[in-house]
């Protein structure tokens, strides 16, 4: 499906054409509060996801957004580019582009729902610009596939973090 950025609702935020490849969903038992720390926690990048991310350098950040310079493997021939996240927390949404090096124009786009307080209905949207429509089912796939490994491992990282805290405050240490 190729939309032009800015319609369908806004959900896009680029201004050039892009195919959507793939959607992920998932169930993921963590509140919105551990995934917008996740979200914003771009030091975890290179130490929890080595596979996907050798190393990231902080270029911007504020409340919502960060901006950062990224080395992707393999070490012997690492890829460059700069991705940037925005936060739209009203809207329950947020977008990580890669703006410059390589797969500058992609658009990765997540919108959260709230199951209960500790439970999130995650949907991920993969939007690239160019592509051959060949080639969109095998790219979709392959985002979908990095995508789960991501995801499982920011959710035992946020599930670890959330048992801590929980022993914390009930052991009177925070």
């Amino acid at each position: 499906m190729t939309q032009a950025a800015g319609q369908a609702g806004g959900d896009a935020m680029s201004t050039d054409m892009l195919t959507l490849v793939g959607t992920y969903r998932r169930r993921i038992p963590s509140s919105l509060e551990r995934i917008w720390e996740n979200v914003m926690d771009w030091e975890h990048l290179p130490w929890l996801h080595h596979q996907s991310f050798l190393s990231v350098k902080l270029l911007d950040i504020t409340a919502d957004t960060w901006r950062g310079a990224i080395t992707m493997p393999p070490a012997d021939r690492p890829r460059d580019a700069v991705i940037e996240v925005q936060c739209d927390r009203p809207h329950l949404r947020y977008w990580s582009r890669t703006v410059e090096g390589r797969g500058a124009g992609t658009e990765i786009f997540t919108r959260l729902a709230p199951v209960d307080e500790r439970t999130t209905e995650v949907t991920v949207e993969f939007r690239v610009p160019g592509i051959d429509p060949a080639k969109a089912e095998a790219l979709g796939a392959s985002f979908i596939k990095l995508y789960t490994l991501l995801w499982d491992q920011d959710e035992t990282m946020m599930s670890r973090r959330q048992k801590q805290l929980d022993r914390g405050f009930r052991d009177g240490n925070v």
